[in-house]
C-alpha cells in the first residue's frame, strides 16, 4: 500500500504548482525592493483598502476582477508575480485565478498586508484629490 502512494503523492505535487508554490517572506520582498528589484506586486484589496495603504508599486486589482483584467498585469506569463490581500484568502484565490490563466510564477506575501502592517512596514497611503 505505501509503494502505491507515494508515487500518487508526486504526482499530486508535481501536476499542481499551487502545492509546491511557496510564499514570498516579508524579509525577502522588503530586501528586494529596497534593492529596486521587486516582483510585480498584486493587490486584490478593494479599492478604498489599497488606498488606505499599500505596498509601494502595487498594482490593485479587486480579486473579483482578476480574470478579467489580468491583461492589464502587462507581463509575460512567466515573470514572478507576487500577490496580497489582507490575510491572504482573496490572495489565495487570485493566485489561483491567474495560475488558472496560465501564469507559472505566482507566489503569496507570506501574511499579507496586515503581517507587513503589524511590523510597521512602508505603505503608501492615497490622498484624495481635493
Amino acid at each position: 500500500m505505501t509503494g502505491f502512494r507515494a508515487p500518487f503523492l508526486l504526482a499530486a505535487l508535481l501536476l499542481c504548482p499551487a502545492a509546491w508554490a511557496q510564499d514570498v517572506s516579508r524579509e525577502a520582498l522588503a530586501r528586494r525592493m529596497a534593492s529596486h528589484a521587486a516582483p510585480l506586486l498584486l493587490d486584490v484589496r478593494t479599492p478604498k483598502e489599497y488606498g488606505e495603504g499599500h505596498l509601494a508599486g502595487a498594482l490593485n486589482i479587486p480579486v473579483e476582477d482578476v480574470a478579467a483584467r489580468h491583461g492589464v498585469l502587462g507581463v509575460p506569463h512567466d515573470r514572478e508575480v507576487v500577490v496580497y490581500c489582507k490575510s491572504g484568502k482573496r490572495a489565495a484565490r487570485a493566485r489561483d485565478t491567474l495560475q488558472s490563466l496560465g501564469y507559472t510564477n505566482v507566489r503569496l506575501l507570506d501574511g499579507s498586508a496586515d503581517a507587513w502592517r503589524a511590523e510597521a512596514r512602508p505603505l503608501v497611503q492615497e490622498h484624495p484629490s481635493p
